[in-house]
């Protein structure tokens, strides 16, 4: 469920109609392919002010959605997300620049499984039909974080680069 995603680039506010946030990583040789179902993002974007945009995302790891519940249930465990310990990823956003025509970089900090790094964004803005989308693609590196530690760190049978995809759609 998406909840309290704001956007004021027209001095109105937005929210969310729909959004999601889907990943791709490889196993041996083999793209993987999943989402979260339940995610939180409080945002505001103004083009004319980015010094007091932010985007402050949250994601409820429990609600992890792959091929099969076998694989579900392994990477909730201690090795993979612990979601016990840490059943939350969070990304809140220190910086939001302008790179071209309706592109940005947002930087910030991503904690995951209790490990916090820099994080670059790219952020693409789209105006169609009367509403507006916001939508990236960046790469993660699961060892930066302690996903699929022990036997699971080697990146010969899973890689350790994972393609993140994100895409809401907003209404006024």
């Amino acid at each position: 469920m998406v909840t309290s995603l704001f956007f004021s680039a027209q001095s109105k506010a937005e929210t969310v109609g729909t959004g999601q946030i889907t990943f791709t990583g490889t196993q041996m040789g083999a793209p993987v392919q999943g989402n979260f179902r339940k995610f939180s993002a409080d945002l505001h974007f103004d083009a004319r002010d980015l010094p007091h945009s932010y985007a402050h995302i949250t994601i409820d790891l429990t609600s992890i959605d792959l091929t099969s519940e076998e694989s579900e249930d392994e990477i909730k465990g201690k090795h993979w997300f612990n979601i016990q310990s840490f059943p939350q990823a969070h990304f809140d956003s220190s910086e939001i620049q302008i790179v071209g025509l309706n592109q940005y970089l947002v930087s910030g900090l991503f904690q995951l499984k209790g490990i916090s790094k820099p994080l670059r964004i790219p952020l693409k803005m789209s105006y169609d039909h009367g509403g507006r989308s916001a939508q990236g693609r960046f790469i993660l590196k699961r060892n930066d974080f302690g996903v699929g530690d022990g036997t699971w760190s080697a990146t010969d049978t899973v890689a350790d680069e994972v393609t993140v995809d994100y895409r809401f759609t907003l209404i006024p």
